[in-house]
């Protein structure tokens, strides 16, 4: 790989993959902070020669020698919790992403469609959503999918003592069950994006009543998952999870479905609402279904500010044939895993390093989905009184001009990211690029920004106004066998500002001392990555509210200018209304830049055989298995 000018020989050892392997808070933008969730729970153990595997065996489904397609996926890791309140690593979050389901599921392009959601409704206050449960929604045991699961799962969610990291979000979020099919949600302020936080899989209440949150992670539950997605779970052990197709009726929306779900219910007079495939991402989930009438949530499909879209798509094959059953394969190492995948042992390999996915990928027959993900690398500054040497935006835009995003993207992460130049992802409906102002890469105009705001520089180095020495940074991050990612990023930040006259020194510091030092103002900058959801709200990530103990503003950052633009942009209204919110605040964004973005991760998995596959805006690794219903597998395979 050649280099990117302006960025020295890499010298940093590439890092491993673990995209979004480590906790996040929040459900609509997430701060990861801490990593606190990877950190503090028990690593996966695997069983020696002679041990038993910590899964019970169950015994597989027979099946006829011949024609059953079977597709495999490799994974470098073991399960260990398999739920999604607890999932803890890679091979956790991968089978989630099979076998639960939620309210609400990614569609294609930038819609949301129905999955366990029959319709939906939302007041004209915004606050009060209704979701109606399909009458045929089931669990994978037979159990009915009801309301009391939507009211369980919420509790699990805010319950701290489950260290699922997303407690403090769901706080202000009640949840009332109306009947056993019905349920609402009640917000402490209006979100139009809340439906997007729909998406978030269920659990059974049936099964897990009266398990504490405590130890619904390391219980008999988290070892045998029921859920309620397209996939059952239907043997495990140390070395594979086979998965066959659920029992329970499938929703009428998979990619293959010509019909739609009925609306069912009724619609409070004045309300917005939404059935069968329309959502609140885009008025309907195909260019030719139309859009529910009245609902205003969000810009249509066809309307949409255009965005690249997602490479690798699994074009179809004629010879392919529906896949009947999935196979997650476990392995110790990364080399191992691309040992099968050479062998044609597997058909799929997933969150590979950068240089083992291009060796793959040259193979005969392979290919590359690269899958974006709303995951952002960003630096955040401390913007507190305490700190007036960064309040001057132009000091902070010639931070932001010093750091080559280009070469971060393509040599320190191999090309698994794409550079940002704002908080909101480009693939979002919401992304206007003429908005935008891109800040290139340049470290003379980052100099003369800095004089001009007053800082001097002798002997190379630069000097904060009333600094009586050189001006230092201490750039915390998380631990690198935590996330080897955000490692390699806080390095290239370090070297970068080294470059431009600033003394940095990195300093990795474990999760829970890094959200401590975070909460009390006591640091300088961090490199963190910021999770911004299918449906972005950049609210609690900056608004001056948010400066609180439980907020998500660990910046500090306060300007009733943008608080404005922040609230605007999340309030319900038609399309164009929202649509113009958000090019006003992302103008907002580009003229304060209070937090710097970096770059997006890229979720890529390298396949042979496999056809139906369309990658798109991700959140979470289980979202790649969005369209697993077409998935098709060559005959040959």
């Amino acid at each position: 790989m050649t280099s990117t000018p302006g960025r020295r020989p890499p010298q940093r050892p590439g890092p491993s993959p673990l995209i979004r392997d480590r906790a996040i808070t929040g459900f609509l933008v997430a701060l990861i902070a801490v990593a606190a969730f990877a950190i503090g729970l028990p690593r996966s153990v695997t069983p020696s020669a002679g041990e038993g595997s910590p899964f019970p065996s169950v015994p597989a489904p027979s099946v006829g020698q011949g024609g059953l397609v079977v597709f495999r996926e490799g994974v470098v890791g073991r399960p260990t919790s398999i739920t999604p309140v607890t999932a803890r690593n890679r091979a956790d979050r991968t089978l989630v992403g099979l076998i639960y389901s939620g309210l609400v599921k990614a569609g294609p392009g930038n819609t949301l469609v129905p999955d366990l959601a029959a319709s939906w409704s939302v007041d004209k206050s915004g606050q009060t959503w209704t979701v109606a449960i399909r009458p045929d929604a089931a669990w994978q045991d037979g159990q009915p999918v009801t309301s009391a699961d939507v009211a369980y799962t919420v509790a699990a969610l805010k319950d701290p003592s489950a260290a699922g990291g997303l407690a403090a979000t769901w706080a202000d979020v009640g949840v009332e069950p109306l009947d056993a099919k019905t349920v609402r949600f009640t917000l402490g302020s209006p979100i139009a994006g809340f439906l997007a936080a729909l998406t978030q899989p269920l659990l059974p209440s049936h099964l897990l009543t009266g398990v504490r949150m405590s130890d619904l992670a390391t219980g008999e539950f988290a070892q045998s998952p029921v859920g309620s997605g397209p996939y059952q779970l239907a043997q495990i052990d140390e070395s594979r999870a086979i998965l066959v197709p659920a029992m329970a009726t499938a929703p009428t929306n998979s990619p293959s479905a010509s019909a739609s779900p009925s609306a069912s219910g009724s619609t409070p007079a004045g309300a917005r609402s939404s059935s069968g495939l329309s959502a609140p991402l885009a008025a309907s989930a195909s260019p030719s279904a139309p859009a529910a009438s009245g609902n205003t949530a969000a810009p249509p499909a066809s309307a949409t500010v255009a965005s690249p879209a997602p490479s690798g798509t699994a074009a179809p094959n004629p010879n392919a044939r529906p896949v009947q059953r999935i196979e997650i394969m476990f392995y110790d190492t990364e080399q191992a895993l691309a040992a099968a995948f050479r062998a044609g042992e597997i058909d799929g390999a997933a969150g590979l390093s950068a240089a083992t996915t291009a060796v793959l990928a040259a193979l005969p027959g392979a290919s590359v989905l690269d899958y974006p993900t709303t995951t952002l690398s960003v630096v955040l500054l401390n913007l507190r009184t305490t700190h007036p040497e960064l309040a001057n935006p132009n000091v902070r835009k010639a931070l932001f001009a010093a750091i080559n995003r280009a070469a971060i993207a393509s040599t320190d992460l191999g090309g698994q990211a794409r550079v940002a130049d704002t908080l909101l992802a480009p693939e979002s409906w919401a992304y206007d690029p003429s908005k935008v102002t891109k800040v290139p890469f340049d470290r003379a105009a980052a100099g003369k920004l800095l004089k001009a705001a007053g800082w001097t520089r002798a002997n190379g180095k630069w000097t904060a106004p009333k600094g009586r020495a050189p001006y230092a940074i201490e750039l915390l991050t998380v631990p690198a066998d935590v996330n080897p990612r955000l490692a390699a990023v806080a390095a290239a930040v370090r070297d970068d500002w080294t470059a431009l006259g600033l003394n940095v020194t990195v300093t990795s510091v474990s999760g829970t001392a890094l959200a401590a030092r975070l909460a009390s103002g006591a640091f300088t900058a961090a490199v963190l990555d910021v999770a911004s959801g299918l449906e972005p709200d950049l609210y609690p990530l900056l608004d001056s509210s948010q400066v609180r103990a439980k907020g998500s503003n660990r910046s500090g950052y306060q300007d009733p200018g943008l608080d404005r633009l922040l609230e605007t942009a999340r309030q319900p209204g038609t399309p164009d209304a929202r649509r113009a919110a958000w090019g006003a605040l992302l103008a907002g964004l580009s003229a304060r830049l209070p937090v710097l973005p970096l770059v997006w991760a890229d979720e890529q998995m390298v396949v042979r055989g496999l056809s139906g596959a369309s990658p798109r805006l991700i959140e979470r690794t289980g979202d790649r298995y969005w369209d697993v219903l077409a998935w098709r597998l060559a005959a040959t395979q």
